[in-house]
């Protein structure tokens, strides 16, 4: 049996049911060395001879698909944004990706960056490191508003956890019809919202959909949070707003770009980073990675 190839770094670097289901599967395995996102030529060698993929945050292109030439791929993770799907359609490469699986994750990670911003948690903690013990007051968020862009599985656990904390909770999806929460136009949310968590897929209808225009109709002192996909802001603009205090603060766990070197949000007290960390717990590892391998294999029992 051909090999088949695995980018995704949690799936390789945590071990357990979807490892041993890889391994019974029989299938000899291709697994990244580099801890990072492969470029598209350190991809192609990779799955030159493959008829599968396991990917992570990589990007699959028209070359990568004809290096193997891949006839499953299987993104690790929800969406498919990193993969051409047109050029897999025209070559017949079934794309399916394990939706769902590390929505609680990704949900706690999301309110935790929301608490770090609102008590200024890493603030606090690289200042002590350095000698000081200076404070810096925080915001409670019980009886405060929390917008939910994206109302799929992640943005309603984001929204169960909200409540919990006391928050008031409003959401806006064009593809829901019916939620637990008040339903509004994003215009309204931004307006009405002391905090934002961004939860929506990449498209040509969301990229940039977070500009300065849409930063300019948040509330002064409201804070941002974006665990879904970087390209969903314009990070020059945010960058501006936040050191022009226009907002209290923002924390992103993906970029346009990753890592974000250079970028002046790196530079802002007010803004805190995560390195796409998003379903790096062992129990979205488990449940993604085992959806992943099932896909896998019935991919290849399809053809």
């Amino acid at each position: 049996m051909n090999p088949v190839a695995v980018t995704a770094r949690s799936f390789r670097q945590v071990p357990g049911e979807h490892q041993e289901l890889l391994r019974a599967a029989g299938a000899p395995v291709r697994f990244a060395e580099a801890d990072r996102t492969l470029d598209e030529d350190e991809l192609v060698e990779l799955v030159r001879g493959c008829w599968g993929l396991i990917v992570g945050v990589d990007h699959v292109t028209a070359a990568v698909l004809d290096a193997g030439p891949l006839r499953v791929v299987v993104r690790f993770g929800s969406g498919t944004d990193n993969v051409d799907l047109e050029a897999a359609r025209r070559r017949g490469v079934r794309v399916a990706a394990t939706p769902g699986a590390n929505a609680r994750s990704v949900a706690e990670l999301a309110i935790g960056l929301l608490l770090a911003l609102a008590r200024h948690l890493v603030l606090h903690d690289r200042e002590v490191r350095s000698g000081s013990w200076s404070r810096h007051t925080g915001i409670e968020l019980a009886g405060r508003r929390l917008g939910v862009v994206g109302y799929g599985a992640v943005g309603r656990q984001v929204a169960a956890i909200a409540r919990a904390l006391g928050m008031d909770v409003v959401a806006t999806d064009p593809l829901v019809r019916e939620a637990d929460v008040p339903l509004v136009d994003l215009d309204t949310l931004l307006a009405s919202s002391d905090a934002v968590s961004l939860h929506a897929p990449l498209a040509e209808d969301t990229q940039g959909m977070i500009g300065a225009a849409e930063l300019g109709r948040m509330r002064p002192q409201s804070l941002l949070i974006n665990t879904s996909r970087g390209g969903l802001v314009d990070e020059q603009a945010l960058a501006e707003a936040l050191a022009g205090g226009r907002i209290r603060g923002a924390a992103f766990d993906t970029f346009a770009r990753e890592p974000p070197e250079g970028s002046p949000l790196l530079e802002l007290d007010n803004f805190v980073a995560s390195p796409h960390a998003g379903g790096a717990t062992v129990e979205a590892v488990t449940r993604a990675g085992v959806a992943a391998v099932r896909e896998l294999f019935a991919g290849r029992r399809d053809r």
